[in-house]
């Protein structure tokens, strides 16, 4: 196999497509955390971005090596996934999410002696333990009910969020936190689309998704609540953030400032929010292998992320750009 062909390979089972929400979100939370663009050049910020991108190609790694057989099932495009894992091999596939793992703690031992904390440390093993869980037995929580939620916005939302914010801010502040929280909540929300539009697959295989434990309309259902909770939690965040504070954009300053966030942020929300809703009515209205067809159809899973994130990109870049660097 040539090298271009392994890395594509690589890129494949650890699902870079997904880079196109986790760079928005990356500058997201820079925006939340930095107090200036001189953080930027920060050596211990690169090293957290590392580690970032380590991690989070481990756990769809893990997920790509464990799920072979069911992924060979789907009709979209996750069915290529085990021959990109064959191309790289059982054993080699292996080395690599070890080899990742302890290249992530590496970098975080540094990142926790330059800051002078274990925090760092900390995140990253919590963030690990449930990012591999979440898809080797004997734990395997994406299959086991509300460990489900829990162990998928701890390794891919919350942690990882704190983790950056830390290593941007050297510190986690109350108000980020709670915009952080609330768009953990939220994007897990998201997830359930992806969730669903396996439903068929998963049912007929045995895997106990949210989907096919708790129903497929009542985890849509589920899914559009945890939405709306978490934009109310990000709300929340971003009124503390930036209401307190004596900083303006073009004059404007306190709750009138909030406000004109708010449409920002939903500008971006739509398309998952809509796409959801959807996707809702279709199993409400239709036969359930129709209401599949449709689903696969309209879902683009990492897109609908990173519009969410990048709405919060941009509300939070306005805020920084605004009162910190102007």
């Amino acid at each position: 196999m040539s090298f271009g062909s392994y890395v594509n390979a690589y890129l494949r089972t650890s699902r870079s497509e997904y880079l196109l929400a986790e760079i928005p979100g990356l500058l997201a939370i820079f925006f939340i955390g930095a107090s200036s663009l001189s953080r930027l050049l920060a050596p211990v910020v690169w090293e957290g971005v590392a580690v970032f991108v380590l991690l989070y190609f481990m756990g769809f790694m893990i997920n790509a090596y464990t799920d072979q057989e069911i992924d060979r099932k789907y009709t979209i495009f996750k069915n290529k996934i085990p021959d990109a894992v064959a191309q790289i091999g059982q054993r080699n596939m292996r080395a690599l999410i070890a080899g990742q793992i302890a290249g992530a703690f590496a970098i975080t031992a540094h990142i926790s002696y330059v800051m002078g904390s274990w925090l760092p440390l900390a995140l990253v093993a919590v963030g690990t333990f449930f990012g591999v869980g979440y898809s080797i037995p004997p734990f395997k929580f994406k299959v086991r009910g509300w460990l489900h939620a829990v162990s998928l916005t701890i390794s891919a939302f919350l942690v990882p969020a704190i983790f950056i914010l830390f290593t941007i801010a050297g510190t986690v502040a109350v108000a980020p936190l709670i915009i952080v929280l609330g768009f953990s909540i939220l994007h897990y929300g998201i997830a359930f689309a992806n969730q669903a539009i396996d439903y068929l697959e998963d049912k007929a295989g045995g895997v106990k998704s949210p989907p096919v434990r708790w129903g497929m309309e009542n985890s849509l259902r589920i899914a559009l609540v945890t939405i709306f909770i978490g934009m109310a939690v990000e709300f929340v965040g971003l009124y503390y953030f930036i209401a307190p504070g004596p900083a303006a954009v073009a004059g404007i300053s306190g709750m009138p400032l909030v406000l004109i966030m708010i449409p920002v942020l939903l500008v971006g929300y739509y398309i998952p929010v809509s796409g959801l809703y959807k996707m809702y009515r279709a199993v409400l209205s239709r036969p359930i292998e129709e209401a599949i067809g449709y689903m696969k159809d309209i879902c683009h899973y990492n897109q609908w992320q990173a519009s969410g994130v990048m709405g919060l990109m941009f509300a939070m870049g306005i805020v920084f750009f605004g009162t910190m660097v102007l």
